[in-house]
């Protein structure tokens, strides 16, 4: 991987602004920094991205799995006890998901 400076576009702001992203700084930290690029060969993305994001999604998929079948789990998770049965329905229904998102520092 190499990074790459790149230079940042003078109306980000504005532009973030006009798509309703209006945290792309907080508490005047940079949230959304485009001051930087990265470059990756084909083999990293499959090795050293790819795969591993495939792994983490297939554990989060056993974790909720086991989840919906027991209680202590969920409230483990944090998920109100509202969206249980809900959660669980769609998980037995094979529903696709819409979005997952891990952030790792």
């Amino acid at each position: 991987m190499l990074r790459h400076n790149v230079p940042v576009r003078r109306d980000l702001d504005q532009i973030a602004a006009d798509n309703g992203f209006d945290f792309h700084i907080i508490d005047n930290e940079i949230y959304w920094d485009e001051s930087r690029a990265y470059r990756f060969t084909l083999r990293q993305i499959e090795e050293q991205i790819e795969k591993p994001t495939a792994e983490l999604h297939q554990m989060c998929l056993e974790v909720v799995d086991r989840a919906v079948k027991d209680e202590e789990i969920l409230t483990q998770l944090a998920i109100p006890p509202l969206y249980w049965d809900v959660i669980a329905e769609s998980w037995r229904a094979r529903d696709p998901s819409l979005y997952g998102r891990m952030d790792f520092a």
